[in-house]
């Protein structure tokens, strides 16, 4: 985990903004403080309706991380396909999920035991 918490709440909280200004669905952040041997200080989890729209959501997270704190992601994966995207900035992992793909991994369910932010969806 960083020794910076605050710039890593920072980032998550511009992920999750960014998420909500495209319409990203069903944001969950995970939050790793207190975990023993945790890589990472947050997770920040969500679901796009297509895969353009999981890369519109990539660009979007990128653009406003890199406006704001002027931070790139240290890795990208998933941006073939887009069923699964992630930006890895270290110590926040972003994944943008298609639903069936979020179904199947389901990774709020094993980190059940650590905290989670659920936020509601924006404009429904």
């Amino acid at each position: 985990m960083t020794k910076d918490r605050k710039a890593a709440e920072l980032l998550s909280k511009i992920a999750v903004k960014a998420i909500q200004d495209k319409l990203g669905k069903d944001i969950t952040l995970i939050d790793f403080d207190g975990v023993k041997g945790s890589l990472f200080d947050f997770y920040v989890i969500c679901t796009a309706n297509s895969p353009s729209h999981a890369d519109s959501l990539a660009e979007h997270i990128r653009k406003k991380i890199k406006e704001e704190i002027n931070l790139k992601p240290t890795k990208e994966e998933g941006l073939q396909n887009c069923q699964w995207v992630l930006l890895d900035y270290f110590d926040v992992i972003v994944h943008i999920f298609l639903p069936d793909t979020r179904e199947f991994y389901n990774i709020e369910s094993m980190w059940k035991d650590v905290k989670q932010t659920h936020y509601p969806n924006v404009n429904e």
